[in-house]
Protein backbone atom coordinates (compact mmCIF):
# COMPACT_ATOMS: atom_id res chain seq x y z
CA UNK A 1 0.00 0.00 0.00
CA UNK A 2 1.27 3.28 -1.28
CA UNK A 3 1.65 6.47 0.94
CA UNK A 4 -1.31 8.11 -1.17
CA UNK A 5 -3.83 5.00 -0.45
CA UNK A 6 -2.97 5.19 3.45
CA UNK A 7 -3.84 8.43 3.42
CA UNK A 8 -6.94 8.29 1.02
CA UNK A 9 -8.05 5.46 3.45
CA UNK A 10 -7.04 7.86 6.36
CA UNK A 11 -9.03 10.53 5.22
CA UNK A 12 -12.59 8.46 4.29
CA UNK A 13 -13.63 5.95 7.21
CA UNK A 14 -16.75 4.61 5.63
CA UNK A 15 -15.43 3.42 2.67
CA UNK A 16 -12.94 1.45 4.91
CA UNK A 17 -16.08 0.17 6.74
CA UNK A 18 -17.49 -0.80 3.54
CA UNK A 19 -14.38 -2.72 2.24
CA UNK A 20 -14.60 -4.78 5.66
CA UNK A 21 -18.16 -5.49 5.72
CA UNK A 22 -17.83 -6.50 2.17
CA UNK A 23 -14.58 -9.04 2.49
CA UNK A 24 -16.63 -10.08 6.21
CA UNK A 25 -19.72 -10.92 3.21
CA UNK A 26 -17.58 -12.42 0.54
CA UNK A 27 -15.80 -15.02 3.31
CA UNK A 28 -19.11 -16.04 4.98
CA UNK A 29 -19.90 -16.75 1.12
CA UNK A 30 -17.16 -19.00 0.70
CA UNK A 31 -17.82 -20.84 3.88
CA UNK A 32 -21.15 -21.36 2.76
CA UNK A 33 -20.31 -22.66 -0.27
CA UNK A 34 -17.40 -24.93 0.63
CA UNK A 35 -20.38 -26.36 3.79
CA UNK A 36 -22.54 -27.30 0.88
CA UNK A 37 -19.75 -28.79 -1.41
CA UNK A 38 -18.99 -31.10 1.72
CA UNK A 39 -22.33 -31.56 1.90
CA UNK A 40 -23.04 -32.49 -1.48
CA UNK A 41 -19.71 -34.35 -1.81
CA UNK A 42 -20.71 -36.71 1.12
CA UNK A 43 -23.56 -37.51 -0.67
CA UNK A 44 -22.17 -38.08 -3.59
CA UNK A 45 -19.75 -40.83 -1.81
CA UNK A 46 -22.57 -42.14 0.02
CA UNK A 47 -24.75 -42.73 -3.28
CA UNK A 48 -22.04 -44.18 -5.06
CA UNK A 49 -21.12 -46.58 -2.14
CA UNK A 50 -25.19 -47.34 -2.33
CA UNK A 51 -25.05 -48.07 -6.11
CA UNK A 52 -22.04 -50.47 -5.46
CA UNK A 53 -23.61 -52.20 -3.28
CA UNK A 54 -27.19 -52.91 -4.71
CA UNK A 55 -24.90 -53.70 -8.30
CA UNK A 56 -22.87 -56.00 -6.46
CA UNK A 57 -26.23 -57.72 -4.74
CA UNK A 58 -28.32 -57.75 -7.74
CA UNK A 59 -25.06 -59.36 -9.45
CA UNK A 60 -24.58 -62.09 -6.46
CA UNK A 61 -28.22 -62.64 -6.82
CA UNK A 62 -28.35 -63.21 -10.74
CA UNK A 63 -25.65 -65.52 -10.50
CA UNK A 64 -27.00 -67.70 -7.54
CA UNK A 65 -30.65 -67.92 -9.60
CA UNK A 66 -31.17 -71.68 -10.51
CA UNK A 67 -31.17 -71.66 -13.50
CA UNK A 68 -27.44 -71.43 -13.29
CA UNK A 69 -26.71 -74.69 -11.76
CA UNK A 70 -27.07 -78.23 -13.03
CA UNK A 71 -29.15 -80.25 -10.83
CA UNK A 72 -27.49 -82.77 -8.72
CA UNK A 73 -28.47 -86.30 -10.32
CA UNK A 74 -27.63 -84.81 -13.87
CA UNK A 75 -25.02 -87.53 -14.62
CA UNK A 76 -26.84 -90.00 -12.53
CA UNK A 77 -30.12 -89.63 -14.38
CA UNK A 78 -29.73 -91.12 -18.03
CA UNK A 79 -33.55 -89.21 -19.19
CA UNK A 80 -32.15 -85.67 -17.78
CA UNK A 81 -32.75 -83.50 -20.55
CA UNK A 82 -29.72 -81.18 -19.41
CA UNK A 83 -27.46 -83.27 -21.12
CA UNK A 84 -27.49 -83.58 -25.47
CA UNK A 85 -25.58 -86.02 -26.98
CA UNK A 86 -25.13 -85.54 -30.59
CA UNK A 87 -23.50 -87.01 -33.38
CA UNK A 88 -22.85 -90.33 -31.66
CA UNK A 89 -22.96 -92.80 -34.94
CA UNK A 90 -21.31 -96.05 -33.50
CA UNK A 91 -21.75 -95.93 -29.82
CA UNK A 92 -25.21 -95.77 -28.49
CA UNK A 93 -26.24 -92.74 -25.87
CA UNK A 94 -27.12 -95.03 -23.34
CA UNK A 95 -23.99 -96.34 -23.01
CA UNK A 96 -22.42 -92.22 -23.17
CA UNK A 97 -24.61 -92.02 -20.10
CA UNK A 98 -23.39 -94.93 -18.12
CA UNK A 99 -20.07 -94.10 -18.84
CA UNK A 100 -20.64 -90.34 -17.32
CA UNK A 101 -22.49 -91.98 -14.43
CA UNK A 102 -19.99 -91.30 -11.74
CA UNK A 103 -19.37 -87.83 -12.52
CA UNK A 104 -19.63 -85.50 -9.72
CA UNK A 105 -21.77 -82.16 -10.94
CA UNK A 106 -19.66 -78.67 -10.49
CA UNK A 107 -21.16 -76.31 -7.11
CA UNK A 108 -20.29 -73.72 -9.65
CA UNK A 109 -22.60 -72.07 -12.05
CA UNK A 110 -22.83 -73.33 -15.72
CA UNK A 111 -20.57 -71.09 -16.89
CA UNK A 112 -17.96 -71.50 -14.34
CA UNK A 113 -18.02 -75.54 -14.84
CA UNK A 114 -15.23 -77.66 -16.30
CA UNK A 115 -15.43 -80.23 -18.98
CA UNK A 116 -12.37 -82.06 -18.07
CA UNK A 117 -14.62 -84.77 -16.22
CA UNK A 118 -16.55 -85.26 -18.92
CA UNK A 119 -14.30 -85.26 -21.65
CA UNK A 120 -11.69 -87.74 -19.66
CA UNK A 121 -14.70 -90.32 -19.23
CA UNK A 122 -15.15 -90.17 -23.00
CA UNK A 123 -11.54 -90.46 -23.98
CA UNK A 124 -11.67 -93.54 -22.12
CA UNK A 125 -14.36 -95.50 -24.99
CA UNK A 126 -11.78 -96.67 -28.23
CA UNK A 127 -14.26 -95.03 -30.41
CA UNK A 128 -13.61 -91.69 -29.64
CA UNK A 129 -11.53 -89.43 -31.24
CA UNK A 130 -12.62 -85.85 -30.06
CA UNK A 131 -15.03 -84.57 -27.63
CA UNK A 132 -16.47 -81.25 -27.79
CA UNK A 133 -18.75 -79.74 -24.59
CA UNK A 134 -21.35 -76.69 -24.98
CA UNK A 135 -22.43 -74.87 -21.46
CA UNK A 136 -25.96 -73.14 -21.88
CA UNK A 137 -27.66 -71.16 -19.35
CA UNK A 138 -31.63 -70.98 -18.41
CA UNK A 139 -31.95 -73.64 -17.32
CA UNK A 140 -28.59 -75.31 -16.98
CA UNK A 141 -27.79 -77.83 -19.49
CA UNK A 142 -24.94 -78.62 -21.83
CA UNK A 143 -24.45 -80.39 -24.39
CA UNK A 144 -21.82 -83.30 -25.59
CA UNK A 145 -20.39 -83.19 -29.38
CA UNK A 146 -18.66 -86.50 -30.42
CA UNK A 147 -16.01 -86.94 -32.74
CA UNK A 148 -15.89 -90.95 -33.43
CA UNK A 149 -13.07 -92.92 -35.13
CA UNK A 150 -14.10 -94.10 -38.79
CA UNK A 151 -14.51 -97.66 -39.63
CA UNK A 152 -12.62 -98.91 -42.67
CA UNK A 153 -13.68 -102.66 -42.32
CA UNK A 154 -16.32 -104.40 -40.60
CA UNK A 155 -15.34 -108.16 -39.18
CA UNK A 156 -18.26 -110.56 -39.27
CA UNK A 157 -18.72 -114.71 -38.65
CA UNK A 158 -20.73 -114.28 -41.74
CA UNK A 159 -22.31 -111.98 -43.89
CA UNK A 160 -25.55 -112.22 -42.48
CA UNK A 161 -24.21 -112.05 -38.66
CA UNK A 162 -23.99 -109.02 -37.03
CA UNK A 163 -20.69 -107.25 -36.53
CA UNK A 164 -18.23 -108.80 -33.65
CA UNK A 165 -15.82 -106.45 -34.40
CA UNK A 166 -14.30 -103.22 -36.71
CA UNK A 167 -11.14 -101.65 -37.71
CA UNK A 168 -10.74 -97.72 -37.44
CA UNK A 169 -8.65 -95.54 -40.18
CA UNK A 170 -6.16 -95.46 -37.32
CA UNK A 171 -5.66 -99.21 -37.38
CA UNK A 172 -7.42 -99.46 -33.85
CA UNK A 173 -9.32 -103.00 -33.45
CA UNK A 174 -12.49 -102.67 -31.35
CA UNK A 175 -14.38 -105.46 -30.05
CA UNK A 176 -16.91 -104.42 -27.62
CA UNK A 177 -20.09 -105.27 -28.59
CA UNK A 178 -21.79 -102.43 -27.35
CA UNK A 179 -19.98 -100.26 -29.55
CA UNK A 180 -21.19 -102.27 -32.81
CA UNK A 181 -24.00 -99.43 -34.43
CA UNK A 182 -22.77 -99.73 -38.08
CA UNK A 183 -25.91 -98.96 -39.65
CA UNK A 184 -24.21 -96.19 -41.43
CA UNK A 185 -21.01 -97.89 -42.35
CA UNK A 186 -22.64 -100.86 -44.50
CA UNK A 187 -20.26 -100.17 -47.41
CA UNK A 188 -17.14 -100.40 -46.16
CA UNK A 189 -14.86 -103.51 -46.56
CA UNK A 190 -16.40 -106.67 -44.57
CA UNK A 191 -14.05 -109.23 -43.41
CA UNK A 192 -15.57 -112.58 -42.86
CA UNK A 193 -13.58 -115.18 -40.08
CA UNK A 194 -14.33 -117.40 -37.58
CA UNK A 195 -14.49 -116.44 -34.00
CA UNK A 196 -11.58 -118.62 -33.49
CA UNK A 197 -9.59 -116.31 -35.78
CA UNK A 198 -10.90 -113.48 -34.44
CA UNK A 199 -9.49 -113.75 -30.87
CA UNK A 200 -6.12 -115.08 -31.71
CA UNK A 201 -5.49 -113.62 -35.31
CA UNK A 202 -6.75 -110.69 -36.27
CA UNK A 203 -4.64 -107.49 -35.14
CA UNK A 204 -3.46 -104.61 -36.76
CA UNK A 205 -0.65 -106.35 -38.48
CA UNK A 206 -2.98 -108.65 -40.02
CA UNK A 207 -5.45 -106.07 -41.37
CA UNK A 208 -2.95 -103.91 -42.76
CA UNK A 209 -1.89 -107.10 -44.83
CA UNK A 210 -6.14 -107.82 -46.16
CA UNK A 211 -5.79 -104.01 -46.95
CA UNK A 212 -3.04 -104.41 -49.08
CA UNK A 213 -4.46 -107.22 -50.98
CA UNK A 214 -7.84 -105.66 -51.06
CA UNK A 215 -5.70 -102.49 -53.09
CA UNK A 216 -4.36 -105.43 -55.96
CA UNK A 217 -7.70 -106.54 -56.16
CA UNK A 218 -9.34 -103.31 -57.04
CA UNK A 219 -6.61 -102.01 -58.54
CA UNK A 220 -6.08 -104.68 -61.39
CA UNK A 221 -10.24 -105.29 -61.78
CA UNK A 222 -11.18 -101.77 -61.24
CA UNK A 223 -14.06 -103.07 -59.15
CA UNK A 224 -14.52 -102.39 -55.16
CA UNK A 225 -13.81 -104.96 -52.89
CA UNK A 226 -17.25 -105.43 -51.04
CA UNK A 227 -16.08 -108.03 -48.81
CA UNK A 228 -13.06 -110.50 -47.92
CA UNK A 229 -13.58 -114.15 -46.75
CA UNK A 230 -10.74 -115.62 -44.63
CA UNK A 231 -12.79 -118.53 -42.93
CA UNK A 232 -10.69 -120.91 -44.48
CA UNK A 233 -6.92 -119.29 -44.29
CA UNK A 234 -5.30 -121.72 -47.05
CA UNK A 235 -8.45 -120.80 -49.33
CA UNK A 236 -9.41 -117.57 -49.29
CA UNK A 237 -12.11 -115.24 -51.27
CA UNK A 238 -13.05 -112.12 -52.48
CA UNK A 239 -16.15 -110.60 -53.79
CA UNK A 240 -16.27 -107.66 -56.24
CA UNK A 241 -19.39 -106.43 -58.31
CA UNK A 242 -18.71 -108.69 -60.94
CA UNK A 243 -18.17 -111.88 -59.54
CA UNK A 244 -16.26 -113.71 -56.33
CA UNK A 245 -12.43 -114.39 -56.80
CA UNK A 246 -10.54 -117.45 -55.04
CA UNK A 247 -7.42 -116.25 -53.96
CA UNK A 248 -6.41 -119.42 -52.04
CA UNK A 249 -3.18 -119.49 -49.98
CA UNK A 250 -1.36 -116.06 -49.36
CA UNK A 251 1.85 -116.13 -49.90
CA UNK A 252 4.67 -114.37 -51.70
CA UNK A 253 2.87 -115.08 -55.26
CA UNK A 254 -0.13 -113.30 -53.99
CA UNK A 255 0.36 -110.01 -55.98
CA UNK A 256 1.56 -111.65 -59.22
CA UNK A 257 -1.79 -113.64 -58.92
CA UNK A 258 -4.06 -110.88 -58.70
CA UNK A 259 -2.55 -109.14 -61.79
CA UNK A 260 -4.06 -111.66 -63.77
CA UNK A 261 -8.05 -110.64 -62.75
CA UNK A 262 -7.13 -107.97 -65.67
CA UNK A 263 -7.12 -110.00 -68.20
CA UNK A 264 -9.78 -112.77 -67.10
CA UNK A 265 -12.51 -110.25 -66.63
CA UNK A 266 -12.93 -109.24 -69.68
CA UNK A 267 -13.84 -112.64 -70.62
CA UNK A 268 -16.32 -113.64 -68.84
CA UNK A 269 -19.02 -111.55 -70.85
CA UNK A 270 -18.55 -113.87 -73.47
CA UNK A 271 -19.31 -116.62 -71.43
CA UNK A 272 -22.96 -118.02 -71.49
CA UNK A 273 -23.03 -119.82 -67.76
CA UNK A 274 -23.47 -118.19 -64.80
CA UNK A 275 -19.76 -117.93 -63.34
CA UNK A 276 -19.33 -119.29 -59.38
CA UNK A 277 -15.80 -117.18 -59.55
CA UNK A 278 -12.31 -116.60 -61.35
CA UNK A 279 -10.11 -119.55 -59.63
CA UNK A 280 -6.79 -117.64 -58.84
CA UNK A 281 -5.51 -119.90 -56.68
CA UNK A 282 -2.83 -121.86 -58.68
CA UNK A 283 0.31 -119.77 -59.78
CA UNK A 284 0.37 -120.13 -63.25
CA UNK A 285 -3.35 -121.58 -64.19
CA UNK A 286 -6.68 -119.66 -63.99
CA UNK A 287 -9.78 -120.65 -64.88
CA UNK A 288 -13.47 -120.14 -64.32
CA UNK A 289 -15.90 -122.15 -62.24
CA UNK A 290 -19.31 -121.96 -63.41
CA UNK A 291 -22.40 -122.64 -61.15
CA UNK A 292 -24.23 -125.59 -61.85
CA UNK A 293 -27.55 -125.95 -63.17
Amino acid sequence: MTESDYNNINNHPEDEYKMVKHSVRHKQKERVIRKKRKKVNRLKSISRLAVFIIVIYSIYKFFTLPGWYLPQDTFKNPSSDRIQITNNKIIPTYVLNQTMKDIKVSPFPIFMMRSKAIKKALYGLPTTKKVYVRRYGFPARIQIIMKERTPVAIIRTSLSAKPSAFFTSDNILILNKNYMKLDEYSSVLNIITTPQSLKKEINAKKFHEIEEIVKYVETYSGEKVEYFDMRVPNDVYVKIKTTSIRLGVIDSTIEERIKRIYTILPQISNIDSEIKYIDLSWDKVNYLKLKKN
